[in-house]
């Protein structure tokens, strides 16, 4: 299980050239980082490593991209930062990038599909792997110079459990007028001088050999028999809580070079100061070497700016053109809105008018109707009324010519 706590302080950049992958891929992993950086191929990412104000603590990338692939981009990123974690997503098809990545520093792999409990315990192992490897070169560094320090105000040797030297520092050389082929496979013995008795080096050896740390203070003779005096302190050095040899360090203290070693300690002191001092003057450069590593190929950047300038101008004035187009297209149809809704005022009120005259006709066509009506009533009244009268006269003539014939008889 992975500590988010740890987690939600890195930084990582995620680089996929699958769009599906690479939104599916933000979504799973967004929430547990403080900030997720997003690129879609090595290109585009190395810029994001180069022009990124904040610092990335770990990369997470597929090896097959366009413009630039994986292994190219982690070549280019050891470039800049040889210690950033570095992780590779990948297929089975893909082995035959393995050997080059790992020659180029790939820090480990994860097989494709994405598995983001496997992906964050990755992340959460080669980052604290990281952050410790760069604790102990630190820790190393910070050793060496401490050791090259003293090296340069105290006379130090090694001799191994027979006794044996086995190393001795350059002031120890310079003082003694020994050299390496004079002590180095011999007893540690032989630098002292006559008057130290037997019962001192022997409680040395005891209180050494019972893994503590001698100190006393020692006369030493030198190559040509001159005399100095030391403040000496001798420790054990263990492997695996077994003494494999001893170190002695020890500091002059005759008057005038206790003076001296006095100086050196201030020196020494001063150094120490300085150290810190130029390990913050050395942070702020690395931070404005990282910022000015931004601004790489600026001349170049500024010409291609220059010439997107000039074609945005290009662009723009273009875009004028079709403003001042689009003025005198909304113009015209403003116009031609204006004239339609005039005739389509006409048109309304010209319609208006149709209506009231249909109403006005329609009216007039009932009451004709209705006139109409009452004629035809009329007429088949007298049509009525003729008929009567008609047949009156016909009954009328057939009672004259019956009466006319009656009277014809009687003649």
């Amino acid at each position: 299980m992975f500590n988010k706590d740890f987690l939600k302080e890195l930084t990582i950049l995620c680089v996929e050239d699958d769009e599906l992958i690479r939104e599916q891929l933000f979504l799973s992993i967004n929430d547990f980082f403080k900030e997720v950086i997003i690129a879609k191929d090595g290109k585009e990412a190395l810029e994001k490593v180069l022009e990124s104000e904040i610092k990335i603590d770990v990369i997470v990338s597929d090896i097959s991209m366009p413009f630039m692939n994986g292994i190219e981009f982690l070549q280019n990123v050891r470039k800049i930062d040889k210690y950033i974690p570095f992780i590779f997503s990948t297929a089975f098809s893909d082995k035959e990038y393995l050997i080059s990545a790992i020659k180029h520093g790939v820090s480990d792999f994860f097989v494709k599909p994405l598995d983001v409990m496997v992906l964050l315990e990755k992340i959460e192992k080669v980052c604290k792997k990281n952050k410790k490897e760069i604790e102990i070169i630190n820790h190393q560094e910070m050793v060496q110079e401490y050791f090259n320090t003293i090296n340069k105000v105290a006379i130090v040797y090694i001799y191994d459990l027979e006794g044996k030297i086995l190393y001795i520092n350059d002031f120890f050389k310079e003082l003694s007028k020994y050299e390496d082929s004079d002590l180095i496979g011999e007893n540690y013995t032989k630098i002292y001088h006559l008057d130290i008795s037997k019962e001192l080096i022997d409680k040395q050896e005891e209180t050494l050999k019972s893994s503590e740390k001698f100190k006393g203070n020692l006369k030493y003779s030198t190559k040509d028999d001159s005399v100095f005096y030391v403040n000496c302190t001798t420790i054990p050095i263990k492997e695996k809580d077994e003494i494999k040899s001893f170190i002695s360090v020890n500091f002059l203290t005759t008057k005038e070079e206790n003076e001296r070693r006095e100086f050196k300690k201030k020196v020494l002191y001063n150094f120490q100061e300085t150290k810190k001092i130029f390990k913050k003057a050395q942070e702020k450069v690395d931070e404005l070497t990282f910022e000015l590593s931004r601004y790489q190929n600026y001349d170049k950047k500024e010409k291609i700016l220059k010439d997107l300038q000039i074609e945005n101008a290009g662009y723009f004035e273009d875009i004028h053109l079709v403003e001042d187009k689009i003025k005198k297209i909304k113009a015209r149809q403003d116009m031609f809105t204006f004239e339609i809704n005039v005739k389509i005022k006409e048109i309304s009120q010209s319609s208006h008018d149709l209506v009231e005259h249909s109403d006005k006709l329609d009216k007039k066509i009932s009451k004709m109707s209705h006139e109409i009506i009452l004629r035809d009533e009329f007429i088949k009244k007298l049509e009525s009324e003729v008929e009567e009268r008609s047949q009156k006269i016909i009954n009328l003539e057939d009672v004259l010519l019956h009466r006319e014939s009656q009277t014809s008889g009687k003649k």
